[in-house]
């Protein structure tokens, strides 16, 4: 693969990168984060990471992703500031369509709507991919336990109970599963006999960061939560938060991360030879690429959830069941077929061919059916794709 493009920004209150990983048909998408200590490193590791998801799951774009540096205190006038000032920056990018970005952490509509702004564009209210990444991660979860074989109720920890991994928590089955240990970033808290879910929002509404200091359990050290025994620890927080170190501790039986790019080298190694099974991020992920696709396209939300229902969760199902814990590695197979596919695009003509041009152009005049169809075939055909992968790679 080539090198990335790097376009770097800053102003009296920010840094910002944008790194564009790879372009599909002159295109590439990814969100676009803020925090007080965003590095370079994490934005390209992110970057990357959208790439293999769009190339695993067969969508017509290239990764890319954002990041802002900010301070946590600015006043929300130098915020806005700042936010304008980068929009302008990465604005020549934007407006000729190599790079749209979307929601990411600490970055909702209005961030963004200051960002496209400064970029000299409109946005309209854009699609909450956070919510269809959730819905899909709850089956990824349970796909998980069925391939596992695990017995009810299956014992799960969060790492950063926050908007995006709640949702799960709340539309997993009780009787199914327990959340025993969650973490935020002001510590951790566990509760053999589980939380309830309506307590966890009550309380996360009330006291947010100090949702942890609120509920009934045992406090924890906020690195303990990645040591909990439980079934399947679901990692939601920053990249690379199991280093080698972690991994030697962790006592999941499986990781279902909801977090981009979560593992650093040589944790993965490690988790296999201890029996530790690991899913990648931009898989158990994925289908909020594909719901809000689908929903851009006008497809009802009863129709996303029952394709994450019959084809998503047993594609996650099939490839648990078809790796002993040890050999082959979920991580492994998953990279070698999304790599494979990225660079089969990355030598591809970048012009995007004459009928596809034309399709573009036509189908916006189209009554919502034909691009809701074409939508969903598209997505059919990906998840084909991707079982006849995962049973060649494992085979």
């Amino acid at each position: 693969m080539e090198s990335p493009l790097v376009i770097t920004g800053s102003g009296p209150c920010h840094e910002g990168f944008l790194v564009i990983d790879s372009l599909f048909l002159e295109h590439s998408s990814g969100g676009a984060r803020i925090g007080p200590d965003m590095m370079l490193d994490e934005v390209r590791d992110l970057a990357r990471e959208m790439t293999l998801k769009y190339a695993l799951s067969h969508l017509h774009r290239g990764g890319a992703e954002a990041g802002l540096r900010l301070a946590a205190d600015l006043d929300p006038t130098r915020r806005r500031d700042a936010l304008l000032g980068f929009g302008r920056q990465i604005g020549p990018v934007v407006r000729c369509g190599m790079y749209s970005s979307g929601m990411d952490m600490n970055c909702g509509f209005e961030e963004l709507h200051a960002i496209y702004a400064g970029a000299g564009l409109p946005v309209g209210r854009p699609t909450d991919t956070s919510f269809y990444t959730a819905l899909g991660l709850a089956d990824a979860i349970r796909g998980c336990a069925e391939g596992l074989n695990l017995r009810a109720p299956v014992t799960l920890a969060i790492e950063g109970f926050g908007n995006f991994a709640a949702h799960p928590a709340g539309v997993l089955p009780a009787d199914g599963f327990r959340v025993t240990a969650i973490s935020r970033v002001r510590g951790a808290v566990s509760h053999p006999e589980g939380f309830g879910f309506d307590e966890l929002q009550r309380q996360r509404a009330a006291h947010l960061d100090d949702l942890v200091h609120h509920l009934s359990g045992t406090s924890l050290p906020l690195e303990a939560l990645l040591a909990h025994p439980v079934d399947i620890l679901v990692p939601a927080t920053r990249t690379g938060s199991i280093t080698e170190e972690v991994a030697s501790r962790i006592r999941a039986r499986a990781i279902v991360p909801a977090a981009n790019a979560p593992y650093r080298p040589g944790a993965i190694r490690l988790l296999g030879e201890r029996g530790v099974l690991c899913l990648p991020g931009y898989l158990c992920n994925a289908d909020g690429v594909f719901g809000s696709s689908l929903a851009d396209n006008r497809v009802s939300l009863k129709a996303v959830k029952e394709i994450s229902l019959t084809r998503y969760r047993p594609l996650i199902r099939t490839l648990v069941a078809m790796c002993p814990p040890r050999n082959p590695c979920p991580v492994t197979i998953v990279d070698a077929i999304a790599t494979s596919e990225a660079e089969l695009r990355a030598r591809r003509a970048p012009q995007r061919p004459l009928r596809r041009r034309l399709w573009d152009r036509i189908s916006r005049r189209f009554p919502p059916v034909f691009p809701r169809r074409a939508m969903l075939r598209l997505a059919s055909e990906a998840f084909d794709a991707m079982n006849r992968d995962f049973r060649k790679e494992t085979a």
